[in-house]
This record gives C-alpha cells, structure tokens and sequence, in this order.
C-alpha cells in the first residue's frame, strides 16, 4: 500500500513538474513589418502589450526591408505568399494585416494567411502557452449593454462612450457620459468586470473613486469629429465673408473643394472597417466594389503618391500639360494598384518584394536631386542645371516663327513631352510599388468576394471588376488635382509664380526624399 502510495506521489510531482516546465517555457513569434506602414506600427504596440501581459511571450521583430530571405523561408515553411506586412507566424499559423477589431479565425486565399485580429492573435499565442482563450473584446462590450445599470445609463444618455482594459483576466468595461469625460473626475458612471474566459458578469457598480485599469477615454473622441469638421466649415465661412473681395472666386471654390476631400478622409479613416464592409456587403457585386474602392482611395498609404502629385505639378506651367501629366500619374497608380491584385489573383507573384528596398533609394534620391534643382530655380532661376523649358526651348515650343521652323519645333515639343509623359509613368511606377507592401483589409475583402461571386480560373470578369477598383481608387487623386489646376488664372503661369511654385515643390521633394532615406516611418498615417 504505501508503494503504491509512493509510486501516486511520484506520478503526481513528475506531471507537476512537467506542467511547471510547459508553464516556464518561453513562446516565440516571428513579427515582420514594414517601416512605413501604419497598420505594422499599430500591431506593434499591441505586440508591446502582450510582451507585457505574458512574460513568457517573446516577439521577434524583423524589418521585411532588411528581411527578405527570412521572408521567404518563413513563408516557404508555412506555404504562405511572402507579399504584403505586416506578417505574423504564430505557431503553424501565418497572418497578415492587423486590426484591434475583433474577429473570428477568417483564412484569406489570395495571401494564404489568416487574417490579424487582435484578439485571435492573442489566443493563438495563449494557446502555445495552454492558456484558455479569451473571448474578444467586443463580445464583452455586447454583454455590458445587457447589464441593468448599464442600460439604464444608455437610455438616458444614447451618446455615451466606453472604455475597455484586461485586468488579471477580466474585462473592465468603462461607460462614460459625455459630462463625465468632460469632467474632472478619472472613474466611469458604470463600471462592469466580465470574466474574459467565461464572458460571466463579476460585478457591476457605480464607482465613486478611480478604479485600477481603467483608463478615461478623450474628450476628442469620435462624438466630437461632428463638432471640429462644424467649426473648420464655420471658420470657413467666416473668412469667406471677410476677405471675399480679397481673395479671388475661383480660389475659395478650389479651398471649399481641398476643405470636403479632407474631410471625407477623416471621417473615412474614424469609420471601423467592419461597418464599411457591413454596408458595402449589403450591395449588390459592383456596388460592394465601388465603396471599397473609393474608402481604399482614402487610405494613409497613398499620402506618398499623393505628395508626389503635388510636387510633380511644380514642373509644368502649361494647365493643359499639368492635367496630362496630373492623369498619367493617377492613371498610372491605379493601373500599378490594379495590377498587383491581379498578380496576388493569378501567379501570387513575389517579384516586387524583394526590389522594395532598392526603390525606395532610388525614389529618395530623384526626390532630393528634384528637390534640390527646384530650389535652386528659386533663387538663381534658369542658372545652371534646370528642369525648366530654357528661353531657346521656350521660344521653339511657343513662339512664332517661319512654318518650316514652327513644324520642326512642334516635333522637338511632341517628343519632349512624350519624354515627359513616360517619366511620369515610370515615377508613378516606382512610387506606388514602395506603397504595395502596407496591406489594408478592404483590397483583401475584394479579392474574397471576387473569387466567391466569380470563383477560378481567373478571367475576364476578375479583370474587369479589379480595374474598375483601380479606377475608383484614383478619384480622391483626381478630385485633388482638379481642384489644383481650377485655381490657376490663365493658361499658363507667370515667371514669378512659377519660381514660388517650384520652391515650394523644391522643399515638398527635399523633404520626402530626406525621409525616404533616413526615416521612411514618418511617412506613417492613422
């Protein structure tokens, strides 16, 4: 008896070792972003908060720009595509993207990974350290409401916000009045613990002190996006009553016009992805197309392209040839864009990302030596080095000279501005391949819901649907070029503002080749 005693005791300490060990042992992922996408910045400060909450966790971070081989042997071992970050591999599961949305496990086709929601990322993770998963966070909001004070509390104040923190494995759901926020005091009108295993409602309270792990959200939250996008419009109106006689016509039209496309993008990008996916789901195929195009066109990844738009605009002081090289630039990106997602439909093709870090090099410093050349102009205008038409080229394109002569310089202008035109293509090219490694869930949604309503092979329907997205994803470009070329006066542009004009491009394309090379994650958004 007491052998068999002894031989239970032994069992008992060995599976508690065991169990200790399995407990102590450190769980390793591979993080892979980019330096210049947002959506990697936000997944790592999550990653951060992990690291935190889980002493065992340990992240291993790699910049995909210095990180192509390990990129393709993470993704030959999982038998995933190595395009677009931010990248995940967690256990035997890759991942692509990231949003603090919560989810469920949802596979992607088009990139073969499963897609980063915040709270499957964790409980993958949980589940390498046999740790029971946690249900996500908006499951936990959802039972909140179902709280008696807390639906009280809505009632009477529809508006209120909530706020929402992991303590020891529980919930802590915050609701906030408007009032509350406002005021000086730090703790929530309802306070709520949910067990994050069991979704089971621990407690419910009224606080009348600061609660541990509670955070108060801003007082500039989304409730007031409404109230400062009011007063931008106001201030608007007010100096257009002042200063009208002022200022001429067409420029305040062309403001009213710059002051809606902002808008529209910040209230794009304060939109959660899954109601504009709910909404645009709703629609019939090319309904669901068009309002993912257009809110992807509002995507902070395109700011790059749209800067160098602007600085392109600098070169011409022709309004007919700043609307053709304006276009081709546009077209152009929405081609390149529109081509990638035909690629990721039909050969899943790896080509572009391992040149990504050469391009962006290579873009920097056409930026700084434009940049340099443009100011330049500026002070010593037409000395030198110029990317402006000399008075010789000037008078052959413009001016009136004998027939023989005019059809000799329409020929040298056509071919100068054909060079034109094809260096635009090729900047526009450039410049929107260093955009296609930061992916966004809406072009990823698009391909799976292509493949569903037109499943494979690929044909001319997949075609046609991904360059109408193209073509939709270019019309906040073209509304900004619009309006830039309404504001022009005349034809063409004086000689002095056409100096103003390229100091400005000048600093523009100094700037975004100086943080091309040395800080490209300044060029993050959102």
């Amino acid at each position: 008896m007491n052998e068999k005693v002894f031989l239970l005791l032994i069992l008992v300490l060995v599976s508690t070792a065991a169990t200790q060990i399995n407990h102590s042992e450190k769980v390793t992922i591979q993080f892979l972003y980019s330096k210049t996408c947002p959506h990697c910045a936000r997944e790592n400060v999550f990653l951060n908060e992990l690291e935190d909450r889980y002493p065992r966790l340990e992240v291993e971070r790699y910049p995909v720009e210095d990180s192509n081989e390990l990129f393709e042997e993470l993704a030959l071992s999982y038998d995933t595509i190595p395009v677009g970050v931010p990248r995940t591999f967690i256990g035997d599961k890759p991942f692509i993207g990231f949003t603090a949305d919560g989810g469920e496990l949802k596979w992607y086709e088009s990139y073969k990974a499963y897609y980063g929601y915040a709270n499957v990322l964790e409980n993958e993770i949980r589940e390498l350290m046999d740790l029971a998963p946690l249900i996500c966070e908006c499951e936990a909001v959802d039972i909140s409401r179902a709280d008696a004070k807390v639906a009280s509390l809505l009632k009477e104040h529809p508006e209120s916000k909530y706020t929402i923190n992991l303590v020891n494995e529980t919930y802590r759901v915050g609701w906030w009045t408007r009032d509350r926020i406002l005021s000086n005091m730090d703790y929530p009108n309802v306070l709520v613990d949910v067990n994050a295993k069991t979704g089971e409602v621990l407690d419910s309270r009224i606080p009348r002190e600061s609660v541990t792990g509670v955070e108060k959200p801003s007082s500039l939250g989304e409730n007031r996006m409404m109230e400062i996008i009011l007063v931008a419009f106001v201030l608007y109106a007010l100096s257009y009553a002042l200063l009208r006689k002022r200022i001429e016509h067409k420029y305040w039209v062309s403001g009213l016009f710059l002051l809606v496309i902002v808008v529209f993008f910040v209230v794009s990008q304060s939109l959660p992805t899954g109601d504009v996916l709910s909404f645009a789901k709703s629609l019939s195929f090319p309904g669901f197309t068009f309002v993912l195009a257009l809110a992807d066109g509002f995507n902070p990844c395109a700011f790059a392209v749209l800067a160098f738009l602007l600085s392109l605009l600098t070169h011409t002081r022709s309004r007919k040839k700043m609307l053709v090289i304006g276009s081709v630039f546009i077209l152009t990106s929405g081609f390149i864009y529109s081509l990638f997602i035909i690629l990721l439909l039909t050969v899943r093709s790896t080509l572009l990302s391992g040149f990504h870090e050469y391009i962006r090099i290579l873009v920097a410093l056409v930026a700084l030596t434009a940049g340099v050349i443009n100011m330049k102009d500026f002070f010593f205008f037409k000395k030198g080095i110029s990317l402006t038409m000399s008075d010789e080229n000037s008078k052959r394109v413009y001016g009136k000279a004998g027939k023989l002569v005019q059809k000799v310089n329409r020929a040298q202008s056509k071919r100068e501005f054909l060079v034109a035109v094809l260096a635009t293509m090729v900047l526009a090219t450039l410049v929107n391949i260093i955009e296609l490694g930061c992916t966004f869930i809406l072009p990823m949604e698009y391909i799976e819901v292509l493949l569903a309503n037109y499943p494979e092979p690929i044909g001319v329907m997949h075609l046609v649907y991904t360059l109408f997205y193209g073509a939709i994803y270019t019309l906040p470009l073209f509304a900004i070029l619009g309006s830039f070329i309404y504001a022009f006066k005349s034809e063409r542009m004086s000689k002095e503002q056409g100096r103003i004009l390229k100091l400005v491009g000048g600093i523009i394309m100094i700037s975004l080749g100086l943080i091309l090379l040395f800080k490209p994650e300044l060029l993050m958004f959102g």
